[in-house]
């Protein structure tokens, strides 16, 4: 790689600044009038047990949520925080991507608000989940590369490594960017790079970054391959050809003028040929999704490079005309927008939904990962009720007498009850919630001294093989949540309950391989 002239168009640092800012300003303003996720119980509770990794995921998001809480508290803002920040941070890179591409001002403007107001972005930045940092890291990683093409500075290779190793950190998928950054080098003539030593420092620098979460997925049976099985058999069944590439063209909206110029660019202008490697690596990624039965929304983090290369497209073509453009994105996008920011309360967003899913026939963001069309988004349906779990069990806990409360075990059914559960536990004063669903299995205690349970479950309980007595005692009352939160009250065992506990923490130990 050799490095190229040294000039180039200045950072235009208003437009880029400006639109982080706002960036931040619409997901402070949404970001706390719905609730958490179930999924952010999960990475939050991962948070109180720090190590090298977990069933679901890698270790990173566990640091994140317990930085998040340590810093600023048990808050909806507190833990969405860094994904509004890592969203805002994307901006400035790609407006410094659009730059190293050789666009000017406009270029910039219009790359950085295609990813600002692409649904699939504020989606995902208004989510305490690791895409918004997994998204982060493809883009830095595309970043850096092209930082080695225009300089030639072969010290960018220690650089790509470093944000490889954390980006595994992060999320596993990163694996599929860099399989296809790897095509990309090799159907380019950067492929001689690899007759240099740099790009395997590069991947040792990776290796060593990776290798205590690889250590932990060895010392635990790799739970990654079973948790992947576990989802190939039960979501990604319901993914056909269709179902992956539809919603390619639908994530950014309007953005999609953006990121097929910015393909198209990449692929037949002489002006950024050296960095055709970055069309190359985005198909492969496509490609391989798609011959994996990947999620649809597994590609996102590849379209933000796109965007900096598609405003460079249209300034090219249009000059400082392609600044008409800004106005059509906001104005097209705009009706699309409260499917991923909550900016309506969640009896008039369903209303909202259920009408343009009636007049427009948009429906297809209203599918669920089961593959039915509902009502709500499901990620919206997700954040609904969950605080009633803790406030309803701490209302039944707090009626025992101190005896009974000091034998009385708190069991939830899945992470998401078990999640919402210990992150309120100090505010409803109550003890530690057990599961034997998902990662809460590596944190059960076998022995545990009990003769009665306070069972959350979305099954309903009508017998018992450890109790006599089965009381329902409350639920969800959320119409829009997703889950019932069935509550449930079980005394009077039926055999040594404290001896059941434990060989069923053993056997499920044993399913899951720890």
């Amino acid at each position: 790689m050799q490095g190229k002239p040294t000039s180039l168009p200045p950072v235009h640092w208003p437009f880029i600044m400006g639109l982080a800012v706002i960036k931040l300003i619409v997901h402070f303003a949404t970001n706390t009038n719905y609730g958490l996720h179930r999924d952010a119980y999960l990475y939050l509770n991962q948070g109180e047990h720090l190590h090298w990794g977990y069933m679901e995921v890698p270790p990173m998001i566990a640091l994140v949520g317990k930085t998040a809480r340590l810093l600023m508290g048990d808050s909806v803002f507190a833990v969405r925080f860094f994904p509004a920040l890592i969203g805002a941070v994307s901006i400035i890179l790609i407006g410094l991507i659009a730059r190293d591409l050789g666009g000017r001002k406009w270029a910039q403007l219009l790359a950085g608000v295609a990813f600002l107001v692409s649904p699939a972005f504020l989606g995902s930045n208004s989510l305490f989940q690791p895409v918004s940092f997994n998204q982060f890291f493809w883009l830095l990683s595309a970043y850096t590369v092209v930082r080695l093409i225009r300089t030639g500075d072969h010290r960018y290779w220690y650089w790509l490594g470093m944000v490889a190793g954390l980006g595994f950190l992060v999320k596993y998928s990163i694996l599929f960017f860099f399989t296809g950054l790897l095509a990309g080098f090799l159907l380019t003539p950067h492929r001689k790079v690899f007759l240099t030593r740099y790009p395997w420092i590069s991947m040792g620098i990776a290796l060593v970054i990776a290798l205590p979460n690889l250590i932990w997925q060895y010392t635990y049976h790799f739970p990654v391959v079973r948790h992947m099985e576990e989802l190939a058999a039960t979501q990604l069944v319901h993914m056909s050809a269709a179902d992956f590439l539809v919603p390619q063209l639908l994530f950014h909206f309007a953005g999609t003028i953006v990121w097929i110029a910015g393909l198209v660019f990449l692929l037949r202008s002489e002006k950024l040929k050296e960095y055709r490697l970055l069309a190359w690596t985005f198909l492969s990624v496509i490609l391989i999704l798609l011959l994996l039965s990947g999620k649809d929304y597994y590609t996102i983090g590849a379209y933000s490079m796109l965007f900096a290369a598609g405003g460079v497209a249209w300034e090219h073509w249009l000059g400082s005309r392609s600044a008409l453009l800004v106005p059509v994105l906001l104005l097209l996008n705009l009706p699309i927008l409260p499917y991923v920011l909550p900016v309506f309360p969640i009896d008039k967003m369903q209303e909202y939904l259920v009408g343009m899913k009636n007049r427009y026939g948009l429906e297809e963001p209203l599918r669920w990962e089961d593959g039915k069309i509902r009502d709500l988004t499901q990620d919206y349906s997700d954040m609904q009720g969950w605080e009633e779990i803790p406030e309803k069990v701490a209302h039944l806990y707090h009626s025992l007498s101190q005896e009974e409360q000091a034998k009385c075990m708190i069991v939830a059914g899945h992470y998401g009850q078990a999640g919402v559960m210990n992150f309120y536990r100090k505010r409803y004063d109550l003890p530690e919630t057990y599961s034997l669903n998902s990662s809460f299995i590596m944190w059960a205690p076998e022995d545990v001294k009990f003769d009665r349970i306070i069972q959350i479950d979305d099954n309903p309980q009508t017998s018992s093989r450890y109790f006599e007595h089965i009381e329902l005692i409350d639920s969800i009352e959320n119409p829009y949540a997703r889950d019932p939160g069935l509550i449930y009250y079980m005394t009077q065992p039926k055999i040594d309950v404290q001896v059941g506990w434990k060989k069923l923490v053993q056997e499920r130990r044993k399913e899951a391989g720890y």
